[in-house]
């Protein structure tokens, strides 16, 4: 009984819906009793597969301790793919090699992927910090301290995802949560990041403006739809108001009326515009089939709408591409990752570094919907690209995409781009014809594309180079 009901849920829990279920006759794999009925991962990392050999693609990792159902096992088709030894087929998807797992008693932890760091009242599954020295070292560990051997340099502003503090040999360090130590006088705590979170939707709530939030704290509030009327009030920052009667037809004379005499300029709002199922959002068949989610992101209004089908669900603020733009157009999601380490790009020359960012969902190669703990601007441009969310949004939008991944794993990567859920992203800002078209491919970073970056930053780095080399400052050439 135990068992069906842990089955039952991680059933539930990955809506299946989104994934292709292989059909093992057709594909002559014959699945046998197995002899464990629960196993446990004992590798840090283990992967499940789309068919039970090698090799075959990987669509979903696993942490070490992770415990699954198994519903039987075949026979092995290699000896390199698992050493001749059978694999299992589990729950609630692909096939594992039993060389990867060990029998275990107890059945699944049941919840979602990171949701066992969730204690009491805290909004990030990790402790984060902020360098706050440049140059400050990192070490491998308790070794690297006494030895003096440092594994890299620190850039100030970098941050870090924190496991612990400890003393080494009198020395106070921060434990990262990969194992390497920092000295804890060279970071600042975080921490748990914006309390922001948005809205859920009841109802059908058609199509047009819907609600807005004020963009900055002290949002004047004037009589009449015109900048010498009498100030009747403000609004706080992401105050929310209803838009009742537009005047004017182009920013800055667009006006929105609030209430009774009460008139905001549309460039003080963050507007929440809902609109009909765009081009390429959902395939055709999804909405007979409940097949249905797909994600607006609006970058000129920075709002994130959650439909399914045509009726929206939840809407919130987020942070989109300052410096870099995220990118328009409509994108599968590419991947779903817990949580990830963020860097700089080998050719890109500004060094930063964000630790195990969370709930993470990849959409446009190295751009990403996922939450951000180190701002609380929700609502303004602010990112490299990607798409930060506060927080609470960002883990009940990682929960809430299909395929929801089980406790304990750490990674999917959808084996059909055309089964996954779309980002749509426009700019309303924008004139009707530049506000949206297909701007990048979809799918995860080309190699071809990243390796033409890499070559061309190896030649603006070496000109640079060459160029200080041959400068001589004019007092010293006067020799």
């Amino acid at each position: 009984m135990q068992l069906l009901v842990a089955w039952t849920a991680l059933r539930t829990l990955a809506a299946l819906g989104r994934l292709e279920p292989v059909d093992e006759a057709r594909e002559g794999i014959k699945v046998d009793a197995a002899p464990a009925a629960i196993v446990e991962t004992h590798w840090p990392e283990t992967g499940i597969r789309t068919r039970p050999w090698a090799p075959s693609k990987r669509i979903a990792t696993m942490s070490k301790g992770t415990r699954l159902v198994v519903r039987g096992q075949i026979a092995s088709r290699d000896s390199s793919g698992c050493k001749g030894k059978p694999w299992y087929a589990v729950y609630p998807f692909g096939y594992v090699c039993s060389e990867h797992v060990k029998p275990a008693r107890d059945q699944p932890t049941v919840g979602h992927a990171l949701a066992d760091r969730m204690r009491g009242e805290r909004r990030l599954p990790f402790d984060y910090t902020k360098v706050r020295e440049d140059g400050a070292l990192m070490y491998r560990g308790v070794d690297g301290v006494r030895t003096g051997v440092a594994a890299r340099s620190l850039s100030e502003g970098m941050n870090l995802a924190v496991a612990r503090t400890l003393e080494v040999d009198g020395g106070a360090y921060v434990e990262t949560v990969d194992g390497a130590l920092v000295s804890k006088s060279a970071v600042g705590w975080l921490g748990q990041g914006s309390a922001w979170r948005g809205v859920f939707l009841a109802g059908d709530a058609g199509v047009g403006p819907a609600f807005a939030w004020s963009s900055r704290d002290k949002t004047p509030v004037l009589a009449e739809p015109d900048l010498k009327a009498a100030q009747v009030g403000t609004l706080g920052l992401r105050e929310r108001v209803d838009l009742l009667e537009e005047s004017g037809e182009a920013d800055p004379a667009r006006w929105w009326k609030i209430g009774e005499g009460r008139w905001v300029q549309a460039k003080n709002l963050n507007e929440v515009v809902f609109t009909p199922i765009p081009e390429g959002a959902l395939r055709d068949n999804r909405l007979a089939s409940g097949d249905d989610q797909w994600i607006d992101i609006d970058l000129g209004e920075q709002v994130l709408v959650a439909y399914r089908g045509a009726r929206p669900v939840y809407v919130t603020l987020v942070s989109s591409g300052k410096g870099s733009p995220t990118p328009k157009g409509n994108y599968p999601i590419w991947a779903k990752v817990a949580s990830m380490t963020m860097a700089n790009q080998d050719y890109e020359d500004n060094p930063y570094m964000v630790e195990h960012v969370p709930w993470v969902m990849l959409f446009q190669g190295h751009n990403a919907l996922h939450g951000a703990y180190w701002h609380d601007q929700f609502g303004k441009r602010r990112s490299h690209g990607c798409v930060n969310l506060a927080p609470l949004d960002a883990r009940w939008l990682f929960e809430w995409v299909a395929p929801a991944l089980p406790a304990g794993w750490t990674g999917y990567l959808p084996a059909d781009l055309e089964r996954s859920v779309v980002v749509h992203v426009r700019d309303s800002s924008l004139p009707p014809d530049q506000a949206f078209f297909q701007e990048r491919p979809i799918g995860p970073p080309d190699p071809e594309e990243e390796k033409r970056r890499l070559e061309e930053a190896d030649e603006r780095r070496a000109e640079a180079a060459a160029a200080t080399a041959d400068f001589v400052p004019a007092a010293a050439a006067g020799g």
